[in-house]
């Protein structure tokens, strides 16, 4: 499975919910050593990525789903989107009287009303992605594609929003082939059939009014295709009221002059915002299922396993095991700051590197100390910056301040140091996540740190 956001489904978070759940009672050393093993063998640099390599792994296989699956559903609504189009225009246009085709219902039933449907989705796709979202219509046919998106077609709640989001994509998608129908419907009877375009209203409007409607409605094509503009004399010519029996009067030239405006109008108003919707929710689709498959509860604390510096703890002598025993980093040419003595938790014989010079400190003195401190990493310039913190309390804004001023580093590491005989929480993994964000660095991984006897 490819290691990119595209790859991740509804299906991967719900079996990543299920193998997480299944995992709860196994024992932590276990659990760290199997996962640093995958991630010493995982060849993607994306977070997405790495725990999909993990998921694949670990995972037992699902049952296969049945036959009606997502996908066919999608298919089966597709096709019936096209025919729902072609046959709601087809209808239109051939029941009509004496093959006159009134151009004001035309526009309201094929133009203003799927408009007025695509700045109502884009309205609930805003509101779901501010995560405030309206409640789903039960007569949505997105919604039967949504329900065969997970295998159990079962709660789960870390997925509400991306189904959602699904239903509104399948929505847009769905509205496209409906305009695409429409369409292709509209052009084809045109080329079979004598229609008569006419306009007329219980309401007194002038020829002059719906002449400057019409070219307001232009406004997008009519630079660059005037042909479908229609002409005041065109407007003039083809008003119609019921009563009126003698059309003798409509030459041809008038008679067909609205056609190549009505289907400006159907692409421009009723197919391009649905497209432009589908594209955006496509997009907004793959953020929010890939952000949820990140933060799922328990993801974190499988990417940190994964990612865990190889790190051991030993005694202060032979005899006597010590609770608070020395930590040792492996040299792997990484810069190690630690903030505000965060490394001293783990014990009296305090920190052992490989190389001992790559230990800076700051956080404990003066602001003037801490520029000091990082004026030597920039000149240092190391591959990689590894900050250690206090994994129990919250990022602070000065930590913040000081690694703004940090230049010529590409990746950042910040070290959760966890409180002695604990493990650091999600809940403080997640807080740090969010911090590292912020950070100006190119990648900046946030990793606990692991002990082991």
């Amino acid at each position: 499975m490819s290691g990119n956001a595209a790859s991740v489904t509804l299906n991967d978070l719900y079996r990543l919910g299920q193998q997480l759940e299944a995992e709860r009672d196994l024992p932590a050393s276990v659990l760290r050593e199997r996962d640093h093993a995958l991630g010493l063998r995982c060849t993607e640099r994306d977070d997405t990525g790495r725990l999909l390599y993990w998921l694949d792994k670990v995972a037992c296989d699902e049952d296969q789903p049945g036959w009606f699956t997502e996908a066919h559903t999608a298919l089966l609504l597709r096709l019936l989107a096209l025919l729902a189009g072609a046959l709601a225009v087809g209808g239109f246009l051939l029941a009509s009287e004496r093959a006159l085709i009134n151009v004001f219902l035309f526009q309201l039933l094929f133009v203003f009303l799927p408009l007025f449907f695509s700045l109502l989705a884009a309205v609930v796709m805003l509101r779901s992605v501010r995560g405030r979202p309206p409640a789903v219509s039960p007569f949505n046919p997105a919604r039967l594609v949504a329900n065969r998106a997970l295998p159990a077609q079962g709660e789960l709640r870390e997925a509400s929003a991306a189904l959602r989001l699904l239903m509104l994509r399948y929505g847009q998608e769905l509205g496209v082939l409906f305009a695409l129908g429409v369409i292709a419907a509209f052009l084809v009877l045109l080329a079979f059939t004598d229609f008569s375009f006419v306009w007329g209203s219980t309401f007194g409007f002038s020829d002059s009014a719906v002449s400057t409607f019409n070219n307001t409605l232009s406004l997008p094509w009519s630079s660059w295709l005037p042909q479908a503009v229609v002409p005041a004399d065109v407007v003039t010519a083809t008003r119609y009221h019921a009563a009126q029996l003698d059309l003798s009067g409509l030459n041809e030239a008038s008679k067909r002059g609205w056609w190549s405006f009505l289907a400006m109008c159907l692409v421009t108003y009723a197919l391009l915002p649905r497209f432009l919707l589908w594209l955006l929710s496509r997009r907004l689709y793959r953020r929010e299922v890939t952000r949820s498959f990140l933060t799922f509860p328990g993801a974190a604390a499988v990417l940190a396993r994964m990612r865990s510096p190889v790190v051991k703890t030993q005694a202060g002598d032979t005899e006597h095991v010590d609770a608070r025993s020395s930590v040792i980093f492996k040299d792997d040419g990484a810069l190690l700051l630690e903030w505000a003595g965060a490394l001293a938790e783990l014990g009296a014989a305090g920190l052992q590197l490989a190389s001992p010079e790559n230990h800076l400190r700051a956080g404990l003195g003066s602001p003037a100390d801490d520029l000091d401190c990082i004026e030597l990493v920039n000149q240092r310039r190391p591959k990689v910056l590894r900050v250690a913190v206090k994994s129990w309390e919250p990022p602070m804004a000065d930590l913040a301040d000081v690694l703004g001023d940090v230049r010529n580093v590409s990746h950042c590491i910040l070290q959760l140091i966890p409180l002695q005989g604990k493990q650091v929480n999600e809940s403080s993994i997640r807080d740090w996540q969010e911090f590292g964000r912020e950070l100006g660095f190119t990648h900046t991984d946030v990793q606990p740190l692991e002990l082991t006897a």
